[in-house]
């Protein structure tokens, strides 16, 4: 019996090897579903996954799990997305979905919550709830789950930690460590100087929620003053029934 169970897992772990291989280092379900325009899940097992097809480029780091919903619509399930090229390509996860007319952004699956990085693009974030999230160009914003209140939890807008950001685009990248190189120093000359476009956009974060509560205070007050007259109102009409007799 056990050498029978042991001749089985040889031949599901054989069958495995061929398939993985003869996929690239992916196993797609259904198989060689990548080439059909069927939903196609993607687990990558070897060190990076990259595609590209009309105006769609995107690639994956090691381990990462994917599927493609429709030809415009990706869902990372863990790992990390790297959107190269994705005119109109929407790419989900747990907790938001994004989507960019133009430019490069990340989507990263952290434990818990999800971190997206924008490059260079006009990109769209869309939370669970309903709210949506503009990222400035260089920067970043970590985004959780939904909270007691039914509102998602995310983080402040921050300058994109290029100390943690690189290695994971190095491996990624498929040009020479010179083009690498340089492509990172365009970035950061175009960013320019992210700490003074922290502090501004704090800055406009700040004025927008101190008007935002100004605004709840007014619309409190108004209700406030709406009770004391209908209040008002029904103490006038019992006196008038009252004086009546």
């Amino acid at each position: 019996m056990k050498k029978i169970v042991r001749l089985m897992l040889f031949l599901m772990a054989f069958q495995m090897e061929v398939r993985v291989r003869a996929a690239g280092d992916l196993i797609e379900q259904p198989s060689a579903c990548l080439k059909s325009q069927e939903s196609c899940a993607i687990q990558v097992t070897g060190s990076a996954f990259h595609f590209e097809k009309g105006d769609h480029q995107l690639h994956a780091t090691g381990g990462s799990a994917v599927v493609r919903l429709t030809p415009d619509q990706w869902r990372l399930v863990k790992g990390a997305v790297w959107v190269e090229g994705g005119k109109n390509l929407q790419l989900e996860s747990l907790y938001a979905s994004t989507q960019a007319t133009m430019g490069e952004y990340w989507v990263i699956s952290q434990d818990s919550r999800i971190l997206i990085r924008n490059m260079n693009a006009s990109l769209k974030v869309t939370l669970r709830d309903g709210k949506t999230l503009e990222i400035p160009e260089g920067f970043e914003v970590w985004v959780a789950g939904l909270n007691s209140q039914g509102k998602t939890e995310y983080g402040m807008i921050e300058p994109i930690n290029m100390k943690e950001h690189l290695p994971m685009w190095n491996s990624l990248y498929r040009g020479s460590k010179e083009d690498f190189v340089k492509e990172v120093r365009l970035y950061r000359d175009n960013w320019g100087d992210l700490a003074q476009k922290s502090s501004r956009l704090y800055q406009t974060l700040t004025e927008r929620k101190i008007a935002s509560i100004e605004a709840q205070e007014k619309a409190e007050e108004a209700r406030r003053q709406r009770k004391a007259a209908e209040l008002q109102r029904m103490k006038d009409l019992y006196r008038q029934r009252v004086f009546e007799r």
